[in-house]
């Protein structure tokens, strides 16, 4: 949906992009659910340039994009594979149906490789043999003949090498195929999936073309043959973009295919206070070191909990805490309208104390929201010019 006037725009107005979440509200039709990490403000040239951060922003946002940015730099898979000689990369076959006349004696009667057989652990005895004989797309000969990497089409990207015997697989897997000669580098292909497995899970997610919009959890072709295969093997990732992988994969791919049922919405942030905390600090204290911020007691309400931090020492003196419950929840909770609720935060500044308000929900206190609750309070702080 988009919301526009139909004025001509000032150069430096931003445009509001709000990703709405799946919730009970709105799978009933009744409204919907948004809070404050769900609003993005983007500068007009980044979305006439950048289609990518449309989806960032389901994920988090502008070091999502940076991260899938960066990670596009690189040589992509697809480019080495089309620079060898006598290589096939391609999806399986496709059966024919009624009217297909396609015969492809090089797949009838050979071993099928399903996905599940490219778990390392799974075994390829007795494997069924194709028995059908027409195919709508029964591609080459040399997308069957080993030595090859086979990847599933799905956001898991699992990944085997088969270097010896000639197999056969469907469409939903993806095949890197080389001559006997070039059996080395099909080695070290599938050798960096698996190192840098996570890493291409995340990337996929955050920066391919076809989760979430085709099919929740598919990944197409070229979404495979974009990822990045640089020369020297090193993707150089910094600790943050590390934090921006991990939680992409354990929180932010449910987050939007559950919504409210999501670990990230469903759990408590008891567990993930400290690790927030952690994160929070290292980016503050890497700007201001002299007096460096330290994380006090954490308090909480019913829903709702803060973390105070400090420059230097200090203590927070908490009596009569428990009268501000009915504040918070009016504080945290609005509702706009009948079809809008919005869950708002609250950073508060005094003295040399920091005070993060939210509610007590493991979604708020991820450690990529430390990232982006540290980019803002450091902006906050220049601007009252610490």
């Amino acid at each position: 949906m988009v919301v526009a006037n139909a004025t001509k725009a000032p150069k430096n107005r931003k445009i509001l992009h709000a990703t709405f979440r799946r919730s009970g509200r709105a799978n009933a039709e009744q409204g919907f659910d948004i809070d404050y990490y769900d609003l993005h403000w983007l500068p007009r040239n980044l979305v006439l340039s950048n289609d990518g951060v449309w989806r960032a922003d389901l994920l988090g946002g502008g070091r999502v994009l940076s991260f899938v940015d960066r990670l596009k730099e690189f040589r992509a898979l697809g480019q080495f594979v089309d620079g060898q000689k006598d290589w096939d990369c391609g999806e399986g076959f496709i059966v024919g149906k009624t009217g297909a006349v396609n015969k492809a004696p090089y797949i009838t009667g050979k071993p099928l490789l399903e996905t599940q057989h490219l778990k390392e652990a799974a075994s390829l005895e007795n494997l069924e043999r194709v028995k059908v004989t027409n195919f709508i797309s029964p591609r080459t000969s040399k997308r069957f003949i080993s030595p090859m990497v086979l990847i599933h089409e799905h956001e898991d990207l699992t990944s085997r090498c088969f270097l010896e015997g000639s197999y056969v697989y469907k469409h939903k897997i993806a095949g890197i195929c080389a001559p006997k000669t070039d059996e080395t580098k099909i080695k070290s292909i599938d050798s960096w999936l698996k190192k840098e497995k996570r890493t291409f899970q995340a990337f996929v997610t955050a920066g391919g073309m076809t989760t979430f919009t085709q099919k929740a959890s598919w990944v197409g072709l070229n979404d495979i043959k974009a990822l990045p295969y640089p020369e020297n093997r090193n993707l150089d990732l910094s600790a943050n973009e590390k934090i921006i992988a991990d939680d992409t994969i354990d929180y932010f791919r449910d987050l939007i295919r559950l919504g409210e049922d999501s670990a990230a919405m469903k759990e408590s942030a008891d567990k993930a206070l400290p690790d927030f905390s952690d994160v929070f600090i290292q980016q503050i204290n890497a700007i201001y070191k002299k007096k460096p911020l330290q994380a006090l007691d954490v308090q909480s309400w019913p829903g709702v909990t803060c973390q105070p931090f400090v420059f230097g020492n200090g203590a927070v003196d908490w009596r009569g805490a428990d009268e501000l419950k009915d504040k918070l929840d009016d504080l945290f909770h609005k509702q706009r309208g009948t079809t809008l609720h919005v869950t708002r935060i609250a950073r508060i500044y005094d003295g040399n104390f920091i005070f993060l308000l939210k509610p007590n929900c493991m979604r708020y206190w991820l450690r990529s929201i430390a990232l982006r609750d540290a980019d803002e309070v450091l902006a906050d702080l220049r601007a009252q010019g610490f």
